[in-house]
């Protein structure tokens, strides 16, 4: 063996020490071991003539000799410590005194010792499933007193042997993690293995399986309206997920793109008031849990629309008899309850206008015409719920002025 110098706690390795019969032998060895390291107390040899102690090491059934792993360096010492070893694994020792010359006692009798092995995991794990876009980890805390932390691995069902460190829970008395920003509807793994005080780290646990919560089923059987005037009536089957608490109501003048949120209800059914004749939207309606949860967002919209305007009534007939307005039109709309004339007329500068409602009839007689002045008269539909159409268009009738 080759002979390195050091002081206790080095490897030292030695050649075939010279033995120096005379010199008194250690006796009397007792042991104390840990998971990577030994404790040794011996009886103190008080002789003048030594200097301190060897201390040697085998590893069965991998080294053939013994080696020398430390020097104690004082006649007076009792005990030494040898670290950094494997946990349960078996190791054979022997002591010898020295003197200054370098010569050794003969070894003491052979002691062997093996160190206490790695510890279990913890005894009890579990994954906590559908709770939303996380998975609650809970675990026995460990009894060993060296336990420092917890350390969290994860797979998916995908790849069951492709495990990632995500957390380290610190402290022994840890019983829990929430693994949150999860996919919905996605099942996961989950072990646990047990971190010591000296850095050594167990095997892991039993795995165990979770699935987050899924997302809501979405309401069916969307129905928008064409004929209510000045809104959209929506109404829909209710979502089959009992724990929906509200619907939100999404649109767009688009059939393919740009919905913005409008609304949200915890009814099934939605008017959305629009203040515009004729108006197209395009709607898509979700379901909300009560854990926030929204459920997809369909790809096929259900188009709604205001009540249009009154076809244009079209004039038949205008003509100017007995210094009156005559005028006459179809009616082009079975909706249609009345007519609005619109006359206009300048005065100088300023431009007039009057209004003629309630006409019940398809013709009209303006008696209030004055000579000299040019009219413009233009006939409006008007249904039951007051919605008039667009203007005809118009048709200008004359007096001349006889002076």
């Amino acid at each position: 063996m080759v002979a390195m110098g050091g002081c206790a706690g080095k490897n030292l390795t030695s050649k075939t020490p010279k033995v120096a019969p005379n010199l008194p032998p250690v006796t009397s060895i007792k042991t104390l071991s840990d998971l990577t390291s030994v404790g040794f107390e011996w009886k103190m040899v008080p002789s003048q003539e030594i200097e301190g102690y060897h201390l040697y090491r085998l590893e069965p059934g991998k080294e053939q000799k013994l080696k020398r792993v430390a020097t104690i360096a004082d006649r007076y010492s009792s005990h030494y410590v040898d670290t950094k070893l494997k946990p349960g694994q078996e190791y054979v020792y022997q002591m010898s005194t020295y003197n200054k010359e370098g010569f050794e006692s003969k070894q003491s009798e052979p002691v062997r010792v093996r160190t206490k092995p790695v510890p279990e995991s913890v005894s009890f794990v579990r994954a906590i499933a559908n709770l939303p876009k996380r998975v609650k980890l809970i675990w026995r805390p460990h009894q060993n007193s060296q336990v420092s932390a917890y350390i969290i691995e994860r797979a998916v069902v995908r790849e069951p042997n492709n495990w990632t460190k995500i957390a380290t829970v610190e402290n022994r008395l840890s019983a829990e993690y929430m693994d949150k920003d999860l996919k919905d509807g996605e099942v996961y793994i989950y072990r646990v293995r047990v971190k010591l005080c000296n850095g050594i780290i167990t095997g892991p646990s039993t795995a165990v399986k979770a699935i987050t919560k899924p997302l809501p089923l979405p309401p069916m059987g969307l129905h928008a309206t064409i004929d209510k005037p000045k809104k959209i009536h929506l109404e829909w089957q209710p979502s089959p997920t009992k724990d929906v608490v509200y619907y939100k109501v999404y649109r767009s003048p688009f059939s393919s793109a740009f919905y913005s949120y409008r609304a949200k209800t915890d009814k099934i059914t939605y008017d959305d008031i629009v203040d515009e004749d004729g108006k197209i939207y395009y709607y898509k309606v979700t379901a909300v849990d009560k854990d926030g949860l929204e459920s997809p967002i369909s790809e096929v919209p259900v188009m709604g629309s205001t009540l249009s305007k009154p076809a244009t009534p079209t004039i038949t007939d205008a003509r100017v008899v007995d210094n009156h307005a005559i005028l006459r039109w179809n009616s082009n709309d079975k909706r249609t309850k009345s007519y609005v004339v619109v006359r206009n007329h300048w005065e100088g500068l300023i431009k007039r206008k009057r209004e003629f409602i309630n006409i019940s009839k398809t013709d009209f007689m303006d008696t209030m015409m004055q000579p000299g002045t040019r009219y413009t008269y233009r006939v409006m539909a008007v249904d039951k719920y007051g919605i008039r159409s667009e203007p005809s268009e118009p048709v200008e009738l004359f007096i001349e002025d006889i002076h």
